[in-house]
């Protein structure tokens, strides 16, 4: 009969590193957001048959049903509608980085996201730019940035140190393997 494996107990000679990580639970549909995000691009799918934007990513157009969904850059304009601020998360990643400031976002091209808040986004309502970025475990995450500014965190990292620390910063950004060949 077969023994099943212990957990190693506190006197174990085996170092028990443990590595915290956002979330990464998405659909398969999502990865389109994540590749793009990956590549330091902000899309949405755009239905062919009927020219809706969609968010969040889905199997079918969301207007008209169609699957003729193409991923296409958005320039990430919108408008702060609303915002919260997280003091308390029942996920232990997030525990380390609260507080968190949230905040619903209804995009120039249509759809309305819930997204990360950068510090110094002014209070709802307010103009700002929403980029798709990516958090520590490699997933695609939306962040708004005040007006037009998305290089607000390559210049200022210290300015949001919680959302900087929670990955979302672009020197986080790490380029998920592909099927793709590299070469001359």
């Amino acid at each position: 009969m077969t023994r099943s494996l212990e957990e190693p107990g506190q006197n174990s000679p085996v170092p028990q590193a443990r590595v915290l990580l956002p979330p990464s639970r998405r659909s398969h549909i999502a990865l389109g957001l994540t590749t793009a995000a990956a590549q330091g691009r902000f899309e949405l799918q755009v239905c062919s048959s009927c020219g809706a934007v969609q968010y969040p990513p889905r199997e079918a157009c969301h207007r008209c049903l169609s699957v003729l969904l193409d991923w296409q850059f958005q320039d990430g304009g919108g408008e702060l509608i609303s915002e919260t601020t997280l003091f308390h998360s029942h996920d232990e990643f997030f525990r380390e980085h609260l507080p968190l400031r949230l905040g619903m976002v209804r995009l120039d091209s249509g759809p309305t996201a819930i997204v990360y808040l950068h510090g110094k986004v002014p209070p709802a309502p307010a103009r700002v730019k929403v980029d798709a970025r990516l958090d520590k475990a490699g997933r695609a995450v939306l962040v708004a940035f005040p007006g037009d500014d998305t290089k607000m965190a390559d210049a200022d990292p210290a300015g949001d140190s919680p959302l900087w620390e929670a990955g979302c910063g672009p020197h986080s950004r790490t380029v998920p393997p592909t099927g793709g060949t590299v070469g001359k």
